[in-house]
């Protein structure tokens, strides 16, 4: 069932705040990872914190399309990833994929590395790991942010037609 005009308005919002949000860290990012001192457990932590948000950013969008959309998930044990896996579904007649299958690499890591900075407390942050995420993350970042805006853009667009 598609949403109403309200539900999709209020989710191009939501979407748009969070494309804010994920640009604003990626910039704060990007100052940090020219020169991350792999010696620095501040700088280091401070790294691995804006991933951490960067990818809540962009999980806020997820749960928000899921709701506006299809409203459920199966496995609450496997909640995060369940979410993800289905912002790479065109669901026909409802609401087009919002990524494509090349960018499933990148959220998984930045998913599965939100995991373990959000719930390993006793664990040191490995500068050569994160470095790697971080420049993943950076290559593909531009493609991320356009992939949500052209889907936030086709909700009004379509909800008119």
């Amino acid at each position: 069932m598609k949403p109403d005009f309200a539900t999709v308005a209020t989710l191009s919002a939501v979407i748009e705040s969070d494309i804010k949000a994920v640009e604003t860290m990626t910039h704060r990012l990007n100052g940090i990872a020219a020169s991350l001192d792999p010696e620095s457990f501040t700088e280091l932590a401070g790294a691995a914190y804006l991933l951490h948000n960067i990818y809540n950013a962009l999980e806020n969008s997820f749960e928000q399309i899921s709701r506006s959309f299809e409203n459920h998930v199966n496995d609450a044990s496997k909640w995060h990833k369940e979410l993800l896996s289905k912002m790479f579904l065109d669901i026909p007649g409802i609401r087009p994929a919002v990524f494509v299958q090349n960018h499933r690499g990148i959220l998984n890591e930045l998913r599965g590395f939100r995991h373990v900075f959000r719930h390993s407390y006793d664990f040191e942050i490995d500068p050569q790991k994160l470095q790697i995420v971080i420049g993943d993350f950076l290559a593909q970042q531009e493609a991320l942010v356009r992939a949500l805006g052209t889907f936030k853009d086709r909700l009004l667009r379509d909800h008119d037609s």
